[in-house]
């Protein structure tokens, strides 16, 4: 009771609003405290229960992803899609899905070394496919919706123009491999002025080539050495400049500056990378016989077993063992032209009487047979039946750019000639256009 009466006094001392505050407090401090009396795990189960579903819904879609299997399968000798497809775990019912899907004949003639990319899921369906023929085309698979759309496809390529400028000193493979260009890129400048310069007599040191070529490039990557474009050699002060130009029959071929082509009916060389090591002399002391006798060709010393190629177009007359030159080849080109091949080491298989060659075709391989002294290939070279000296004779060209063309050819020739002169002018240095 007295207790009831101070607390009375106390409250009387007060305000009547601050009364009316303190009371508001209380009934708020009750309400709340009717709530806490719930159990007070149920919103933390509710947010747990939550976060394991979040949980388990992305480890789904994680196990969905990481059940997809990437296969790369190099093509074997004997492989069929089928056999391919059965190593890589794929189900029946996907296989005869695609046998049985349109331009799945596209796929029956894999080839060896070829590579396919599969695709596959964890209970064998076959979701995609990639049959890479070449870096940019290929046979693509898909699966959709269940059935299978087979169709080629081609990826796009890009070609970025390289200079590069070449002085020799040792040979133009040699040094061209030290200026950084690619040895097929090399061997196609070989080609293109085969018919023109012998390069095992021919250069000296100080000679010079140049030229503009491609690379082509697969998502900015290089995925081979192109083509040539436009090419410049000086040859003991004389210039031999050569394009490519793209006819509308379909052929590219390498022109002159006036459209003549470069190509001519005979290669100036019968051996690659070799050197004279004997000119064509009327009256050469014979190093066997030790007196004058004409030599009537060309020796071109090379290692043993070089193969030795066919300068022009022709049918062999004569392979077999002939007296001092030891084993022979001959080949009739024309009725005007016709070509030896002495001192072979062996014939090649198809060196036969009444065989048909094409130039540049292996005809046989150096060696010392007959009357040779050393591993070497002698060369004779007959017009109308009389011997030539085969490093000087002219030989007949092949077609020149239609007539028709030749507006088209040389806006094209003046256009690539400016931008080589031009970077010829501006650096002597490698660089890239």
């Amino acid at each position: 009771m007295q207790t009831a009466k101070r607390l009375y006094k106390f409250v009387t001392r007060f305000p009547k609003i601050q009364i009316v505050f303190i009371g508001i407090m209380v009934f708020s401090l009750l309400v709340f405290s009717s709530f806490s009396s719930k159990p007070a795990i149920k919103e933390p189960e509710r947010l747990l229960s939550k976060k394991i579903t979040t949980t388990k819904f992305l480890d789904l879609e994680f196990k969905e992803s990481s059940n997809v299997q990437e296969l790369k399968i190099k093509v074997r000798r004997n492989d069929s899609l089928i056999s391919i497809l059965k190593k890589s775990s794929i189900n029946d019912n996907s296989i005869k899905q695609i046998i049985e899907s349109k331009n799945s004949e596209l796929l029956t003639k894999l080839k060896i070394g070829e590579e396919l990319i599969i695709n596959t899921n964890d209970k064998g369906e076959l979701l995609s496919m990639k049959y890479l023929q070449k870096p940019t085309q290929g046979i693509e698979v898909n699966n959709i919706d269940g059935s299978f759309s087979i169709k080629p496809y081609i990826r796009s390529t890009e070609s970025l123009p390289i200079y590069k400028k070449v002085v020799i000193e040792e040979s133009l493979y040699k040094d061209g491999l030290k200026s950084g260009i690619p040895d097929s890129v090399i061997m196609d400048m070989a080609y293109i002025y085969g018919w023109d310069i012998d390069f095992t007599y021919d250069l000296r040191p100080g000679d010079s080539y140049s030229l503009i070529y491609e690379e082509v490039l697969l998502d900015g990557e290089k995925i081979k050495d192109g083509d040539i474009l436009i090419a410049k050699f000086n040859v003991q002060g004389k210039e031999i400049i050569a394009t490519r130009y793209d006819q509308k029959n379909g052929k590219a071929e390498y022109f002159s500056p006036k459209g003549q082509n470069m190509k001519k009916a005979f290669l100036r060389s019968p051996v690659e990378f070799s050197y004279v090591s004997s000119k064509y002399n009327l009256k050469r002391k014979h190093p066997i016989l030790y007196k004058i006798k004409a030599h009537i060709g060309v020796d071109y010393a090379a290692a043993r077993g070089t193969p030795v190629i066919a300068t022009g177009d022709g049918s062999i007359i004569y392979a077999s063992r002939n007296s001092g030159y030891g084993n022979l080849v001959e080949i009739k080109h024309s009725e005007d032209y016709s070509t030896k091949y002495a001192h072979l080491e062996r014939f090649h298989k198809r060196s036969y009487i009444g065989s048909k060659i094409k130039q540049g075709d292996i005809i046989g391989y150096v060696g010392k047979s007959g009357m040779a002294t050393g591993y070497h290939l002698h060369y004779e070279f007959h017009v109308n039946g009389r011997h030539t000296n085969p490093l000087t004779v002219k030989f007949p060209n092949a077609q020149p750019v239609n007539s028709r063309e030749l507006n088209i050819f040389n806006k094209l020739f003046i256009q690539r000639l400016n931008k080589i002169d031009t970077f010829e002018r501006l650096t002597t240095n490698n660089a890239v256009l």
